[in-house]
């Protein structure tokens, strides 16, 4: 293999650096969402069910709930980064993860085209969430309250909570 054909992404022919990373020209070529993921941890509390929510310290969004969650790293898979930012902004350990949905519309965050993949997640029961990085605040929320306040859910994780419920609790949103 000659040194030119070695600087050469094997699928796009793009080229790469000696660590394999995209250069700026090729990413220029190649416009694409971005990719996130978002953790969605549940628990029972007595009778009723709890969600973690952080609150959000930044822009978009500044101040309301969301899903824990954020940006995949390159070379991360998302899987692994849904857990790491469970850990970061929550300090939370993940120790099952499962495939939720994914949210694709290049209109649900408005800084740009943006694609989540969404975990549920398991925690230990007793562990509690103390907010880190971009979270202000990070706690279990009731779940049946969160439902009935919209307008207090960032982006289109409300939608994702109406997805969770009719997946998983066959519970039907008029």
């Amino acid at each position: 293999m000659d040194s030119q054909s070695q600087n050469l992404c094997q699928n796009c022919k793009g080229k790469v650096d000696s660590q394999n990373q995209p250069q700026s020209e090729t990413m220029s070529k190649n416009v694409s969402p971005n990719l996130t993921t978002d953790a969605v941890v549940l628990r029972k509390h007595n009778t009723d069910i709890e969600i973690l929510l952080i609150k959000r310290a930044n822009e978009p969004f500044k101040n309301y709930l969301a899903l824990p969650g954020g940006f995949v790293d390159y070379n991360e898979d998302p899987a692994e980064g849904c857990l790491r930012e469970l850990k970061e902004e929550c300090n939370l350990v993940g120790e099952k993860i499962e495939f939720l949905t994914v949210r694709s519309n290049p209109n649900r965050d408005p800084r740009k085209h943006i694609v989540s993949i969404v975990y549920l997640v398991n925690v230990d029961e007793k562990s509690e969430p103390k907010a880190g990085d971009d979270a202000k605040d990070a706690k279990f929320y009731n779940f049946n309250e969160i439902m009935n306040n919209k307008e207090m859910i960032a982006f289109d994780h409300y939608d994702i909570l109406k997805e969770l419920c009719q997946k998983k609790f066959s519970y039907k949103f008029i």
